[in-house]
């Protein structure tokens, strides 16, 4: 059976892009969806939050969400715990004592000096504008690893793996 990427599903039945090439993605359903039930779709909602957030790193409780519907934080990389009340950042695991309009997690600073420090720089510049002019770049990145580029931080997307992270976890223990 061939593998359906997500880039290749119909955005009413989440099945084959066929759907896009007939125009009926110009329909509010093509002929091919099949509407869930209550309890598929409850299944449904209850496998992407285990995925965006996971267990609870307080109490265990698997009643979590991520923020970012969160009308106080608007942060998908902080989780809520409905059990214990617990708030924590997804990337490296801190537990966020204080929320406010606005609370992010303190490793956010922590990667902004490192940054400025090491001159790494946000992916949409990277890619915009240091990419095209790189001696690695031809219509993409041609490194063979691209966490390698010295403009991009060796960490990125292993944010627990940083010995600076690690050593602020620490000291928070």
């Amino acid at each position: 059976m061939q593998q359906i990427e997500p880039t290749n599903l119909c955005e009413s039945c989440k099945k084959q892009v066929a759907c896009y090439n007939q125009g009926i993605y110009e329909q509010k359903t093509c002929i091919e969806y099949e509407e869930l039930s209550i309890g598929d779709l409850l299944n449904r909602d209850r496998f992407v939050q285990d995925v965006m957030a996971g267990a609870c790193p307080n109490c265990g409780g698997e009643n979590t969400y991520d923020c970012e519907n969160n009308l106080l934080l608007e942060d998908n990389t902080v989780a809520h715990c409905l059990d214990c009340e617990t708030y924590w950042c997804l990337e490296c695991g801190y537990k966020i004592e204080t929320i406010e309009k606005g609370t992010e997690c303190p490793h956010w600073d922590i990667c902004s000096q490192c940054s400025l420090e090491h001159g790494y720089l946000a992916l949409p510049t990277l890619i915009n504008i240091t990419c095209p002019g790189c001696n690695h770049y031809n219509e993409g990145c041609r490194l063979e690893d691209p966490s390698q580029c010295e403009f991009m931080c060796p960490y990125d997307g292993i944010i627990s793996e940083c010995p600076k992270i690690e050593e602020f976890l620490e000291s928070k223990e």
